[in-house]
């Protein structure tokens, strides 16, 4: 049975019609600078404020992912230091990056993410790119089935991942394995640019979800949505 977690944010909650269900598989696809991490992050912030525990697989150390966040508004030091949230950078100072290092990264993960996975409530993977730069298809969709199996177990996995990440047959089985697929991008209003999210999947939703909004990220109030039509971005 799912539950549904406010982000935190009560006008992502009513575009979402309620909440993010949880238990469930949440994919964020967008290019850079769509404002991945920042959705990720107010989902992670409605997660942690219900008191759920999380394990979070990062790109850079743990100091400028914290850093990071907390220049979109999002403070994780407390829930860091209560081993509420538990860091995992990709980064490894002075590694060299060859394309037999970078297949290991996958199931080195999914090794880590076993050996913690009854310790947290979920996961959240920010971003799986690095993960899947030298993976074959069969690897991907391996892991696809390991979160799948995780959240039949009660817990909520997220994941960023770049336009680029997959092929056209490993995106589809994506959307078709996701719980809830969020696209993001970015549409020219005026004279300024906003990012976008347009909601291609989200099950369970406690009441009808909308198409998807348009949003900016404010430095000081997070994530603040713009009135623009949806059909025209």
């Amino acid at each position: 049975m799912r539950n549904i977690i406010s982000t935190g944010n009560e006008e992502i909650d009513r575009q979402f019609g309620g909440g993010i269900p949880s238990p469930s598989l949440v994919f964020i696809e967008g290019a850079h600078g769509t404002g991945k991490s920042a959705i990720s992050a107010q989902i992670m912030n409605g997660l942690l404020t219900t008191k759920k525990s999380l394990l979070c697989v990062i790109e850079n150390t743990v100091k400028q992912h914290i850093q990071k966040m907390k220049s979109i508004t999002f403070n994780f030091s407390k829930p860091f230091v209560r081993s509420q949230l538990i860091f995992v950078p990709m980064y490894i100072k002075n590694a060299k990056w060859s394309e037999k290092n970078t297949e290991r990264i996958l199931p080195a993960i999914k090794q880590f993410i076993l050996e913690k996975i009854d310790k947290v409530d979920g996961v959240v993977i920010d971003s799986i790119s690095p993960m899947v730069n030298n993976s074959k298809n069969e690897s991907i969709l391996d892991f696809l089935s390991f979160c799948k199996e995780i959240v039949a177990k009660g817990k909520t996995v997220i994941i960023t991942s770049h336009s680029s990440d997959f092929s056209d047959a490993t995106n589809t089985a994506v959307i078709g394995t996701a719980d809830v697929y969020l696209k993001l991008g970015t549409v020219v209003v005026g004279d300024r640019e906003v990012k976008t999210l347009k909601i291609i999947k989200l099950l369970g939703a406690a009441d009808t979800p909308e198409a998807g909004f348009a949003f900016e990220v404010d430095l000081i109030f997070g994530i603040k949505i713009v009135p623009v039509s949806m059909a025209n971005a």
